[in-house]
Order: structure tokens, then C-alpha cells, then sequence
């Protein structure tokens, strides 16, 4: 099974409901653009590590 999140390693994350809504470079950016477009609805934020930073961490 591929990794759902791939594309967007090194990159930060918006997403509801399991779903990915927006995608940026900082957080802030990618939060505006979620709540623009989902105002009402409850966004998690999350950093998605790229390969290096993920063996680094291991």
C-alpha cells in the first residue's frame, strides 16, 4: 500500500474528516485557505515529514 500522504511530505497540512483540504509551506498559510473554504467545520493541522526527516527521527 503507497503512503496516501507522499505528495505532500516536507509540507504542512489541513485536513477534515481524514480528508487533506489544503496544503502549504507554513501552517498560517494553509489554515487560511482551509477555513476559507470550510468556515464552519473543525480543521487539524499537520506537518507531513519528508523521507530524510523521517529516518533522522528513527
Amino acid at each position: 500500500m503507497e503512503d496516501p500522504f507522499k505528495k505532500y511530505a516536507g509540507e504542512c497540512v489541513a485536513m477534515i474528516d481524514d480528508k487533506v483540504v489544503a496544503s502549504g509551506r507554513t501552517r498560517i498559510e494553509v489554515y487560511k485557505k482551509a477555513k476559507s473554504s470550510h468556515p464552519t467545520r473543525i480543521i487539524t493541522l499537520m506537518y507531513v515529514p519528508t523521507k530524510k526527516e523521517t529516518l533522522t527521527f528513527l
